[in-house]
């Protein structure tokens, strides 16, 4: 391997790492990182060499990188986050990262802008994916399904809230108030199931699953919760005081009770294994 040469390299991380050879010693090389700067020695046979000469701002979809792997992915997420895009596709799937700030992408002109449109036409973008779901239930008259999954902090109540925006901007209702109830009523589950947690301030503790029901000009006329999984632990008991308060509206409605267990006589909980 010589000197200046390009190579993924294994640094004791879930992934490999992207670096440049900055010295040969036998069979060690050292190798700076392009992620964190530091030179890491490392054998050679736990190095790969680059191929391919896939764009250095990233590509829109991942399915058109030279390689597949779990580095060469994150590398190509983390330098379009770099240039504030947080949306990738790989293929129909859409990875978002979140960033922690406001971007003003979600606009009416954005939701006309992707309205109708097929998926990787235009850049990333979550409207797309609502788009895509609402072509294909008016054209194929079949149910479509939405999943939105990720770590704590990741975006994902952000991410659901702009799916039904979307859906909300382009029903064809001649009245707003169905969608507006709709949208309403999230800050009421939020509340409670949302709780403070070591990496979010406002972190939903519960999953669900959200029906929007059309009718066959794909009118909204209603929807519902059919599964509330609430994470029954973060109300009846408090890991840390300080850093996990339990879920708000209880605090609020008890706000007396150190002993939060008073809390689950209220709810019915499904029996935990």
């Amino acid at each position: 391997m010589d000197v200046g040469s390009n190579v993924w390299f294994d640094a004791g991380e879930d992934y490999l790492l992207y670096g440049c050879v900055v010295a040969c010693r036998g069979d060690l090389l050292s190798v700076a990182a392009e992620e964190d700067g530091k030179n890491y020695t490392v054998e050679v046979q736990k190095t790969k060499p680059v191929t391919g000469n896939d764009p250095p701002s990233g590509v829109e979809d991942m399915i058109q990188l030279s390689d597949l792997h779990q580095g060469l992915l994150l590398r190509n997420i983390r330098k379009r986050y770099a240039a504030k895009h947080i949306y990738t596709y790989t293929g129909s799937i859409l990875v978002a990262v979140n960033p922690y700030k406001l971007f003003d992408i979600y606009n009416l002109n954005m939701v006309r802008r992707y309205e109708g449109q097929l998926i990787g036409k235009l850049p990333p973008h979550i409207f797309a994916i609502g788009s895509a779901a609402y072509s294909n239930m008016l054209k194929s008259r079949e149910d479509q399904c939405v999943v939105i999954s990720g770590e704590s902090g990741a975006g994902k109540t952000e991410s659901t809230k702009l799916i039904m925006q979307y859906l909300a901007a382009v029903n064809k209702a001649p009245s707003n108030l169905t969608t507006e109830q709709i949208l309403e009523a999230n800050p009421l589950l939020e509340s409670f199931g949302n709780a403070k947690t070591v990496r979010n301030d406002n972190s939903s503790r519960f999953g669900k699953y959200l029906e929007i029901n059309f009718d066959r000009r794909g009118v909204i006329i209603g929807a519902r919760t059919t599964e509330y999984l609430l994470e029954k632990s973060r109300i009846v008991y408090q890991v840390c005081s300080d850093l996990q308060p339990s879920v708000g509206i209880f605090t609020k409605t008890m706000p007396h009770t150190k002993d939060l267990t008073r809390a689950s006589k209220i709810l019915h909980f499904i029996p935990q294994p």
